[in-house]
């Protein structure tokens, strides 16, 4: 037979990038607003509000960029894309490392206290376990 064996993409990473880029754009949207001085419905004074604003990225625009980027490998790997596999190695890998900066600034604070600390986690967890799994993985993607 020649027909060529169908490929499987790995949905579950797939759907991971795609609402992890979501919450980057978002989060990123919220950010530059806020920079702005527009207000986005709640109290921007609020510590809470002020750390959710800046947890994904120093910089709305850069959350923004990582966000789309991470939403398009995500669509473009379900399609088993060759430049789905080399945008979501990049993705990853920024993701794990901006989370990680972050992560390490918490010091002595009490982390767990804050929900917004748990997007963080999952995203460097996404991050670095997606990277790897696409490291191991690449041959489908040839």
């Amino acid at each position: 037979m020649s027909e060529k064996s169908k490929k499987d993409s790995n949905e579950l990473l797939n759907i991971l990038m795609i609402i992890i880029g979501a919450l980057f754009v978002l989060m990123g949207i919220m950010n530059l607003l806020a920079w702005a001085g527009i207000s986005v419905g709640f109290d921007l004074n609020n510590a809470a509000i002020q750390e959710a604003l800046t947890v994904l990225g120093p910089s709305g625009i850069v959350s923004i960029v990582l966000g789309f980027w991470c939403l398009v490998s995500g669509i473009g790997m379900f399609r088993e894309e060759e430049y789905a596999m080399g945008m979501g190695l990049v993705v990853l890998s920024v993701m794990a490392v901006q989370t990680l900066s972050v992560m390490l600034s918490w010091g002595g604070i009490e982390w767990w206290t804050n929900w917004i600390n748990y997007i963080l986690i999952i995203a460097f967890i996404i991050g670095v376990l997606g990277f790897f799994w696409l490291i191991f993985t690449y041959k489908r993607y040839d």
